[in-house]
């Protein structure tokens, strides 16, 4: 074991001896000590970062916002080209309507 293991050790053997006034704590505290042995620690470095910053409600928060709005602005980029192609088959349409031998030339040209 290395130092901060027997540091945990010694702290968490400290803790058996304080009196919890909630009954279920202790059992919930010991529990997850001993999820945490149990989960695999083979993550790799930028997965363990990414889960290291959205365990805190505020990055989680901040991630969750700016997928909402990164969502927002593809709908409204989407809705833009539609409406741009829109325009432009409404302008080919009217420019047959009014010279039926006019294809694939623009007005201005």
């Amino acid at each position: 074991m290395d130092k901060e293991d027997k540091e945990l050790d010694e702290a968490l053997g400290l803790w058996d001896e304080v009196k919890v006034d909630h009954s279920r704590l202790s059992s919930r505290v010991w529990a997850r000590v001993a999820n945490e042995e149990r989960e695999p620690t083979t993550l790799p470095t930028f997965f363990r970062l990414v889960q290291s910053l959205l365990v805190r409600p505020v990055y989680a928060a901040v991630f969750v916002v700016s997928c909402v709005l990164g969502g927002l602005l593809l709908a409204e980029l989407r809705v833009v080209k539609m409406e741009s192609d829109r325009h432009e088959q409404l302008a080919e349409s009217y420019k047959q309507v009014i010279d039926p031998l006019l294809k694939n030339t623009y007005l201005g040209d």
